[in-house]
């Protein structure tokens, strides 16, 4: 029970215990404890009363499967995927979508008070997504044989299986028609980019996908990266470009730039601008979409940050603005230590990682530079993932 009095109590696994839900993890797990030791439970909401089973110990903490719900939680709703629970690429659905956002807003305090050591850290109302469902611009489904056919799906919960299913909630429906489509034609599960799916058509002969934010065309390699909310795209980078019109700037580089999407937007606030991006694809595709955006002061570079940066940094390049917008793993030390080199007076930083983030910021603290802001957008509604910018400068400027 989740009142055990004075009787302390060892959890083992197999075990079948009631425990009181009292908040939620980063990764979408609830929380609860017995005599003081944590047990995640995924698919729990805050305030849940429910009975689950031990299926994992560890030293510190315990896993379990949720078994019943004996109290529902205020915060409990009905998910509109019939897979879900199964398929591994939600974890939210069952809580309602204002209780998402203070989940996810108090999620990223945590992140940068425990990983970013900030006692106060300065995190914005979290910026809702128009569409909670129906969002995503961009599927990347798995193929896996069986005796019985072939699945076309997303991994399970457990990460080792692939759920079979016909459509994704989440999933534009033009995307959902795809995957209809690819399903009565039938699909090979050797060929990984045959399983890759866009809400826009793509050209068959190009390999190359047109993306649309703020009334702009972007072209996006079809194996590329591109913001994946249809609906908030928008928004993130005017938040972006509301930190960048602060001042006058000479140059700006967009670290990570994929098919230039920052870099179009953001050229007109400076004299100079240049993109990195290790993908020759996508800046192929920038160097494209600077062009017919008419952007003259733009150069695009093939190659590692860590690499161009620390270059910039022995040539004696001056640079006032550095976006970043690295993968979730966020950026090596070697990485951190070139943008410092170059000695900014401003970093915007985008990711889609708290953790990874925190963590960087506060390598980018210790070297001098002041966090100001952080605005999460829920850009990933009815997952874990939350997408934060973040401003940094180099003294103590508002």
């Amino acid at each position: 029970m989740y009142d055990t009095g004075c009787e302390r109590m060892i959890v083992q696994v197999r075990d079948r215990i009631t425990l009181k839900i009292e908040s939620v993890a980063f990764g979408g797990s609830g929380v609860g404890r017995v005599d003081g030791f944590v047990i995640f439970v995924p698919f729990t909401a805050s305030a849940d009363v429910v009975e689950v089973e031990i299926v994992e110990k560890k030293k510190k903490f315990a896993r379990a499967r949720l078994l019943n719900i004996i109290e529902p939680s205020p915060l409990r709703t009905v998910p509109q995927c019939r897979c879900y629970g199964r398929c591994g690429g939600c974890c939210y659905q069952h809580i309602t979508y204002d209780g998402q956002l203070k989940i996810k807003h108090r999620q990223v305090v945590e992140a940068f008070l425990k990983i970013g050591g900030i006692a106060e850290p300065p995190v914005k109302e979290i910026i809702p997504s128009p569409q909670p469902y129906a969002y995503r611009g961009k599927a990347e489904l798995h193929a896996e044989k069986t005796k019985s056919g072939v699945k076309l799906g997303f991994m399970d919960v457990s990460g080792g299986r692939v759920v079979d299913i016909e459509r994704c909630e989440i999933m534009d429906e033009a995307i959902n028609g795809q995957i209809r489509q690819a399903r009565s034609k039938g699909f090979s599960p050797d060929d990984a980019d045959n399983l890759i799916f866009w809400s826009e058509p793509v050209d068959p002969a190009s390999g190359i996908v047109t993306r649309r934010v703020k009334d702009l065309e972007f072209l996006v390699p079809r194996t590329g990266f591109f913001q994946a909310n249809l609906y908030l795209t928008g928004r993130m980078v005017d938040e972006v470009l509301r930190l960048a019109e602060h001042k006058k700037i000479e140059t700006i580089v967009d670290a990570c730039c994929g098919s230039g999407l920052f870099s179009v937007f953001l050229a007109p606030c400076a004299r100079r601008l240049i993109g990195i991006e290790i993908s020759e694809k996508s800046v192929k595709c920038a160097r494209a979409n600077a062009e017919r955006h008419h952007v003259q002061n733009a150069e695009f570079v093939c190659g590692d940050i860590e690499e161009v940066l620390r270059n910039m940094a022995r040539g004696g390049d001056t640079v006032d603005v550095i976006l970043l917008d690295p993968p979730r793993t966020g950026l090596s030390p070697e990485a951190l230590a070139a943008v410092c080199d170059l000695q900014s007076s401003d970093i915007i930083y985008v990711s889609c990682n708290p953790a990874t983030q925190a963590r960087d910021v506060r390598m980018l603290l210790a070297h001098g530079f002041c966090l100001k802001s952080l605005q999460p957008l829920d850009m990933f509604s009815q997952t874990e993932h939350v997408e934060i910018v973040a401003w940094l400068t180099a003294d103590r400027r508002v």
